[in-house]
């Protein structure tokens, strides 16, 4: 759904020698950096955080990060530093090929960028990934170009790839809750209105793919996407449990590529609900998605169901053929043409696994027989009211 529509005009850019400009237009960043977002940083360094102390001294001392552009405007946004945001604009001029920087220095630092910097042309700019997607969006964004047309083009590909789940690339899922932050800052936008219901539930789903081994210690991209899904949202209630788990005082980011991504993120201000309480399954039976854990712990069997694809880690060897717990679920193969339903004890879930994508079944409801059909990975939610056992249908 739009909300409404505004359009940012460009900052006049001046070379230094061209006399006396007018004065500069009006502008504050719009691209990651939200009047909200950017007075708390501003406090964070007041307040000299850990955080901040962190970044500050990044910008400091390493010279030759691949993320200087970024650090560097972030950088000058927060603190006003004139000589770092010229630094900013300098390393835009030698770095044309780093289109998502080039548009966030251009964007941040506008009132020091006294040439117009490169924009496009370089290799694999437009591969189709969502960083592609993103690094557009952010360039023309950054140049006060109308995005309306390009944000209602791209909103559907953005959708469908983090809908597939790309829990296996952090960088593209992350670089997907940046451009959903960017088009919401610039085109007042919320993408993920067109899917609420999977929104809603992909903090839990982000948490929930993160193994087992990496529960305490996850690689700094997946803690920086979970930090930046938990802003778009930090009032639903699985944004609190992921903010819970990412906000760990074990999982800061002290040192190197990520530090920034840290500053920039991590609200210590928001409240958490304990993860561990969660219970730790999801299905998602439009499509065909489950994904659980026994419990929290290293050890934990893991286990995640897509269409035309299962994964397990570190799962008991007899898993798959009898009935299996992950908390309040509890997941029933179909080995036979008939499955006997397990009784309930409290407010368990029935989900029966291992059908034929999209059969169809027969059960009773306790009044009449029913018709139903798995989803596309084979697998059926019992409802609470089916009775003695579930069967295949004849064709």
């Amino acid at each position: 759904m739009r909300l409404a529509t505004i359009a940012f005009l460009p900052v006049l850019l001046w070379a230094q020698d061209s006399g006396s400009p007018p004065a500069i237009l009006p502008h504050s960043p719009h691209l990651l950096l939200s009047a909200q977002r950017l007075k708390r940083l501003k406090r964070d360094r007041q307040r000299q955080t850990p955080r901040w102390i962190n970044f500050a001294d990044r910008v400091e001392n390493e010279p030759k990060s691949p993320e200087r552009g970024f650090e560097l405007a972030l950088f000058y946004a927060v603190t006003g530093d004139e000589s770092k945001g010229r630094e900013a604009v300098d390393w835009a001029k030698t770095h044309p090929c780093e289109q998502r920087q080039l548009a966030l220095i251009r964007d941040w630092c506008p009132t020091l960028v006294a040439q117009e910097l490169p924009r496009t042309g370089c290799p694999g700019a437009n591969d189709g990934t969502l960083a592609a997607l993103r690094d557009q969006l952010f360039t023309n964004a950054a140049a006060g170009e109308n995005t309306e047309a390009e944000v209602e083009r791209d909103k559907q590909v953005l959708i469908e790839k983090l809908r597939a789940g790309n829990f296996e690339d952090p960088g593209e899922l992350y670089a997907g809750f940046e451009y959903l932050s960017a088009a919401r800052s610039v085109e007042r936008t919320d993408l993920r209105e067109e899917d609420s219901r999977f929104f809603t539930s992909l903090p839990v789903e982000l948490l929930l793919n993160v193994k087992p081994n990496a529960v305490e210690h996850p690689d700094w991209q997946t803690h920086i996407a979970a930090l930046a899904l938990v802003s778009l949202d930090p009032n639903l209630d699985s944004s609190q449990f992921l903010q819970a788990w990412a906000i760990e005082d074990r999982q800061t980011i002290r040192e190197g590529q990520g530090v920034a991504y840290e500053f920039l993120w991590a609200d210590p201000y928001l409240p958490g609900v304990g993860y561990q309480n969660l219970d730790p399954w999801l299905y998602d039976d439009h499509r065909g998605m489950l994904v659980g854990r026994t419990n929290w712990s290293a050890t934990a069997c893991w286990i995640r169901i897509t269409p035309g694809k299962l994964q397990d880690e570190l799962c008991p060897e007899a898993w798959q053929s009898t009935p299996f717990t992950l908390g309040h679920l509890i997941l029933v193969p179909k080995m036979e043409k008939c499955v006997k339903l397990p009784k309930r004890n409290g407010n368990e879930t029935i989900v029966i696994w291992k059908l034929p994508p999209g059969a169809n079944l027969n059960y009773n409801d306790g009044k009449t027989q029913q018709t139903t059909a798995a989803d596309k990975s084979g697998m059926w939610r019992v409802p609470a009211n089916a009775t003695a056992q579930a069967c295949t249908a004849t064709p």
